[in-house]
């Protein structure tokens, strides 16, 4: 039987929560944490293999990453761009997220 608390695929589990870094107009911090992260414009390829198999490779976003908050997703509201203070390059993310990021692309 599996564990449902171990994550799926050999990444790595972040002991703790990452925090939302979103602080709203008035100086109040989000209460949520981080749930995802995606990245925008990144290089992805498939290689058919001499054996008939494929290969899959990618390279590091070419732009930024956008973070997830558990609470209010990408803190725009509905039909607005993706808040500001939730986009990222790879060297500004919290350590935390950079370690899981890097050995979840290696599975």
């Amino acid at each position: 039987m599996a564990d449902s608390a171990r994550p799926e695929r050999g990444t790595p589990a972040v002991a703790d929560q990452v925090p939302c870094p979103y602080v709203y107009a008035k100086g109040r911090r989000c209460t949520g944490h981080i749930v995802g992260v995606e990245a925008f414009k990144a290089d992805l390829s498939w290689t058919r293999q001499e054996d008939g198999s494929w290969s899959f490779h990618y390279s590091e976003p070419r732009s930024h990453y956008h973070l997830v908050c558990s609470e209010k997703g990408n803190h725009a509201g509905w039909g607005r761009p993706d808040a500001e203070a939730m986009k990222f390059y790879f060297r500004e993310l919290p350590p935390e997220l950079q370690a899981a990021i890097s050995a979840a692309a290696r599975v």
